[in-house]
């Protein structure tokens, strides 16, 4: 869950029913008034009444049994039974555990985009762009207040064709992928307004932009879902109907109305986060009062204000505002919390913490407060009755009794089965360390969310083991778009089991061996596939090919390779659907053609070959990609350098430019040549008079 904020996951598949308990009953200990609880652990596990029928005649022989939490100085005692080895084996080997329920991809669903605080705001810098921008006259404006509301005001103007205005975000790098779409808790005057996205599509060199109308009730607060499935692509004003959202690569956010009526309008905007499958309904939980004017609720505190009311938490909570993971707790679905104290940080190796807490070490940080969450309230006698608690990070949790003590996955219980309005906690006193998840081709590809046909394909041909391991591979990826986009039946044939052979052939002519650039791939000009199928790379108006499939986006680090996403499956005409419409570099009228030929840089001009590397050199920039962009600069110079159509002087004067850049890093080595390619262009331009 690449360099995201998660804050939610689906509900639990359901509990063990476990009904009957033998409850210890200890008096608090005058040493250490903090211990209300202590573990519970069941004598007796109810299960269906048919089950327990037929067993109930093997129970007869009970030991007694002492359990023991140690805090400090202080040992807690607790009578309780155990069962008797062999009956317990017997009894349990018809008892539904953790361990034998569905398999579901555990994780945090939804993300905070912004909650428009002081330093989220500065950091996205978002500006105003309205229609003057056209030769409109609309005025828009925005501010923040000190309790974090945005607000979006103005006056719409329908003059000199005018007739919008926006607030839009600085560059971004959100990865969605994992959620369903957009949830604004927003507060308007009754007017239509647009959520705004951009991802790495582009059209004619320049970003899509992808909205999602939503209308407002004037003067009340309505929180506002706008499904990803719901944004419609869209350029200047023209309708792109074949473009589709890709959430994975989110890198622009923004608020538009234009809803073509003139005069003031006015939008307030509390959040901009996302929501996922299997949430509930988002609660405003306000903060318990205490004064005396505003008596606190009656009834157990949220499992967040309970952290914040125990000292023992305040670095569990700082963590978890750091992994923005704290606005989560706000679903109505509940949850148990491993909770480490203070002091169980504080053993963690000198600067761990500290590194942890830093921005760009958020994965990481997410990745271990996610093994201490469990979705769904489990009490201590239903985790140690269970082979394994789930946890929102994957990895489940073992608790067991060790030497008269409980511990959890090495970690001893410190007190258990606080009960909270949306949860349970239990303390323990070591943080939880998973091992640290591997990027692999596999587990891109899989959070990225837009390759499910191919990742299906793979699996059935047994391909998976090679997207994970040790030998390096780049991956042309084709969309789930790309393989819809086939002849009606073909993705079905190609995965029956008769066909195997020729799947694995299908899937293997997208691969190539060692991790290849984009730039590479140019240089190269061709590279044999690991089926054997040359591949050919060009630039055809404009864009970057593999074998005639566009390439969508390029460069994406998946570890132990590199992926470049595609519009069509090789091997197939590419289709409208898939994305195939070719547009001019004039940007002249939409030309839809046949599958597109191959075209080598050498068959064209210098001027043809400058302007294909800047229309494909531009995108790639903007959207972060500046390697990728320097790559196609230099390509494109030492592709003239050996042009037999210039002059041995010339020639030889690019070639020492494409050289003098590479002692730079790839933003000023991408300046740089893109400086020398428009100096030649003026050149040439100057050359024909």
């Amino acid at each position: 869950m690449e360099g995201s904020s998660y804050y939610f996951l689906e509900p639990s598949a359901g509990d063990c029913d476990f009904t009957h308990s033998l409850d210890g009953s200890l008096p608090r200990s005058k040493e250490n008034s903090t211990i209300r609880k202590v573990a519970r652990m069941p004598s007796i596990i109810a299960a269906k009444e048919s089950i327990w029928a037929s067993q109930m005649s093997l129970l007869g022989v009970f030991l007694p049994f002492f359990v023991q939490i140690r805090v400090g100085a202080v040992t807690l005692r607790m009578k309780s039974l155990i069962i008797v080895t062999a009956v317990l084996l017997g009894v349990f080997s018809h008892l539904p555990t953790f361990a034998e329920e569905k398999e579901k991809p555990w994780a945090w669903r939804g993300q905070t985009l912004t909650e428009f605080g002081t330093s989220e705001t500065n950091g996205m810098k978002w500006q105003v762009v309205n229609d003057g921008v056209m030769g409109g006259l609309s005025k828009g404006s925005f501010a923040v207040s000190d309790e974090g509301i945005l607000k979006f005001a103005g006056t719409l103007s329908l003059e000199n064709n005018g007739g919008f205005s926006s607030i839009r975000s600085s560059a971004v790098d959100f990865n969605l992928s994992n959620d369903l779409g957009i949830l604004l808790k927003v507060k308007g005057d009754g007017r239509t307004y647009s959520m705004r996205l951009e991802s790495t599509a582009t059209f004619r060199g320049m970003p899509v932009s992808f909205s999602g109308e939503f209308s407002t009730q004037a003067g009340e607060w309505q929180q506002v879902k706008i499904p990803f499935s719901e944004f419609k692509g869209g350029w200047r004003g023209r309708d792109l109907p074949d473009e589709v959202l890709d959430p994975s690569v989110i890198r622009e956010a923004g608020l538009l109305i234009g809803d073509k009526k003139a005069g003031p309008f006015s939008l307030e905007v509390d959040y901009i986060r996302t929501y996922g499958k299997g949430q509930g309904e988002f609660k405003e939980r306000k903060k318990e009062m205490t004064s005396k004017e505003t008596p606190a609720p009656k009834g157990p505190k949220s499992l967040i204000a309970t952290m914040e009311a125990d000292k023992r938490f305040s670095t569990l909570k700082a963590a978890l505002d750091a992994a923005k993971l704290t606005t989560f707790f706000q679903w109505d679905n509940k949850l148990t919390v491993f909770a480490p104290t203070d002091e169980a940080f504080a053993k963690l190796p000198e600067g761990t913490l500290e590194d942890l807490l830093k921005p760009e070490n958020k994965e990481r940080l997410v990745q271990i407060l996610s093994l201490h969450v469990h979705p769904g309230s489990l009490g201590l006698a239903q985790a140690l009755g269970s082979d394994g608690v789930k946890t929102v990070e994957g990895t489940p949790l073992k608790l067991a009794f060790e030497k008269g003590s409980v511990k959890v996955n090495g970690s001893s219980l410190v007190e258990a089965d606080i009960t909270c309005a949306d949860g349970t906690i239990h303390v323990i006193d070591s943080v939880l360390l998973p091992e640290p998840k591997k990027k692999t081709l596999l587990s891109t590809a899989q959070s990225a969310g837009s390759f499910q046909t191919l990742l299906a394909a793979a699996k059935v041909a047994g391909l998976e083991s090679a997207l994970e391991g040790d030998d390096e591979l780049t991956v042309f990826a084709p969309t789930d778009d790309a393989f819809a986009a086939l002849p009606e039946g073909t993705v079905e044939n190609l995965l029956k089991e008769e066909n195997r052979k020729q799947l694995v052939e299908l899937l293997t002519t997208h691969v190539v061996s060692g991790k290849v650039s984009a730039g590479d791939a140019l240089n190269a000009n061709s590279a044999k596939s690991l089926s054997g199928t040359e591949l050919i790379f060009a630039i055809e108006d404009g864009l970057f090919t593999v074998s005639g499939s566009v390439v969508r986006n390029a460069g994406i680090d998946g570890g132990n390779g590199t992926i470049h996403v595609i519009s069509s499956v090789i091997g197939f005409p590419e289709t409208k659907s898939a994305g195939s419409e070719k547009y001019s570099s004039e940007g002249c009228d939409k030309q839809q053609t046949a599958p597109p030929k191959t075209t080598s840089v050498e068959g064209k001009n210098a001027s043809e070959m400058i302007l294909s590397a800047i229309h494909q050199g531009v995108p790639l920039y903007n959207s972060g990609q500046i390697e990728e962009c320097a790559s196609v600069y230099e390509s494109c110079l030492v592709a003239l350098s050996e042009s037999k159509r210039l002059d041995q002087r010339t020639r030889t004067m690019i070639g020492e430019v494409a050289t003098a850049g590479k002692k730079y890093n790839a933003d000023r080595r991408a300046w740089f040549y893109r400086s020398a390619l428009d100096q030649m262009m003026h050149l040439m331009a100057q050359s024909r008079g």
